[in-house]
């Protein structure tokens, strides 16, 4: 018997395909940490702070263009907080390009009906500083500017995750 070798690609495809789907962990921010505060603008040029929310839940929903599950959360995210006043929703778009088309993010907001601010993190100045290591990942702040929940990927469970965390806030 003959045996060939395993290209390093191959070998690792196999391991990933060996792993279900998991949700992922932040690299650095952890519930009960307190959020990092940023001021970058909108895509209508508005600037927007986390501390402008202070004594509110925020919920932060770290999205891109091209990633459908992050279209499945954002519009989770419509149909549950679009009427609330009670927890302001921060869509972070994290496009892998440096520069970012300004034309398919509004696209995608027209598409999907979307009213809360799209931040534009086009310098990755919040992916950084949040940990963020997949997309969509979501994190709600509580009144008090920390961390309640933290969770990547947007899978099964993660719906009724973010409406107690937002309940809770």
């Amino acid at each position: 018997m003959r045996f060939r070798p395993v290209s390093l690609p191959s070998l690792a495809l196999g391991i990933l395909l060996l792993f279900p789907a998991t949700p992922s962990w932040p690299v650095t921010l952890s519930p009960g940490e307190p959020a990092p505060e940023f001021s970058l603008p909108d895509i209508d040029g508005n600037r927007v702070s986390l501390s402008r929310f202070r004594g509110k839940t925020v919920l932060i929903a770290f999205w891109s263009t091209w990633c459908s599950r992050c279209e499945e959360e954002l519009s989770f995210l419509r149909d549950r907080f679009g009427d609330r006043d009670d927890v302001a929703v921060l869509l972070v778009n994290q496009d892998s390009e440096k520069t970012v088309s300004m034309k398919r993010i509004a696209e995608m907001r027209k598409k999907l009906g979307l009213r809360f601010p799209i931040i534009v993190d086009s310098g990755l100045e919040l992916w950084d500083r949040f940990g963020i290591n997949a997309l969509p990942t979501s994190l709600v702040i509580g009144k008090n500017g920390k961390v309640l929940f933290v969770e990547s990927n947007f899978y099964w469970a993660s719906p009724e995750k973010i409406l107690k965390a937002a309940s809770e806030g």
